[in-house]
């Protein structure tokens, strides 16, 4: 079952607290192929890594872009998490350069992204 999610890209960072639980910093909305966001975490948190959308009308593809690995990398991100239409997927980008991008969550249907966005509030 596809993910209901908008036709513009979305995106926030995933901030960690002391005791380790995961929030996010503000939302940012964007096109069907870029958004921008802050990269601040609440204070008293450290960045986890970040969330973006890959809707369908901007090619929906579950894979970093390039503009994707150079932002996780300037921002010394642990983790890229990306969101298109049928699956979520979480890679680890921190010290990785190219394509070589190791993938630590791949989930499929909405119950996975409902659980997902539920262990960030």
């Amino acid at each position: 079952m596809p993910l209901s999610i908008p036709a513009v890209e979305f995106g926030f960072m995933l901030c960690r607290s002391p005791n380790g639980a995961l929030t996010r910093g503000p939302v940012g909305v964007g096109t069907a192929t870029a958004v921008q966001f802050s990269d601040q975490c609440p204070a008293g948190t450290t960045v986890a890594g970040s969330v973006h959308s890959h809707p369908q009308e901007g090619g929906g593809s579950i894979l970093p872009s390039g503009q994707d690995m150079g932002e996780s990398g300037r921002l010394n991100m642990p983790a890229l998490c990306i969101v298109n239409n049928t699956k979520v997927a979480c890679y680890g980008v921190k010290g990785v350069a190219g394509a070589q991008v190791p993938t630590l969550m791949l989930a499929r249907g909405a119950g996975a992204f409902a659980q997902l966005f539920r262990a960030l509030r």
